[in-house]
């Protein structure tokens, strides 16, 4: 296996949406989410993956894309605009029907998120693999195992996206660094959340 081909599967297996769903469960865990509620998340997880993998691989089935990654700028702005309003959407119905607030709060943040990429995208393009795998551990917070994993995954992330020339280290740094704010804010939200009940 090539250099390349790991950094390719380091970047698919850190995929922003596949680590902001772990992270978004274990946090609904670390509150004691029932069972039930649980299964329920994974199912949401599991719809909103399939709408968005759905979404990309029809782009490259009509020709319109070369690549489910979206690699091509205005291919990027496309996805990345899709995603903002479907998490975003999602948020909502989240908030209104899902009775804890973990998976409102997890799409908000990961919306948002998507959304600063796109206003940064004339200038930057903001690493949504770095922004995300601090998200992730940032969710996770206090947990010192977290932050640990957080820290390898996201040294992993660096190291793929560089290898690929899929960013600069500006750009990755950019990404943590919204991450940690994404998180930060999704920190306030579920604590004033639990101060209340």
């Amino acid at each position: 296996m090539t250099t390349s081909h790991i950094a390719r599967s380091i970047s698919v297996v850190s995929h922003p949406f596949i680590l902001s769903a772990i992270a978004t469960l274990l946090s609904a865990s670390n509150h004691h989410a029932s069972v039930a509620l649980t299964h329920e998340l994974i199912l949401i997880i599991a719809v909103l993956g399939f709408i968005a993998i759905s979404f990309s691989a029809w782009h490259v089935r009509t020709g319109r894309w070369q690549h489910v990654d979206a690699v091509k700028p205005h291919e990027r702005k496309v996805l990345n605009g899709f995603l903002a309003v479907l998490m975003l959407l999602s948020s909502l119905l989240a908030w209104r029907y899902f009775p804890e607030p973990e998976l409102a709060y997890g799409l908000l943040i990961a919306g948002t998120a998507i959304v600063i990429a796109l206003l940064l995208s004339r200038w930057l393009k903001l690493s949504l693999h770095s922004c995300f795998a601090a998200i992730a551990a940032g969710i996770l917070w206090p947990s010192l195992i977290a932050l640990g994993i957080g820290i390898i995954i996201t040294a992993a992330v660096y190291w793929s996206r560089l290898i690929l020339q899929r960013h600069t280290l500006a750009e990755l740094i950019a990404g943590s660094a919204s991450g940690c704010v994404c998180a930060l804010v999704y920190q306030v939200l579920s604590a004033a959340h639990y101060a209340r009940v």
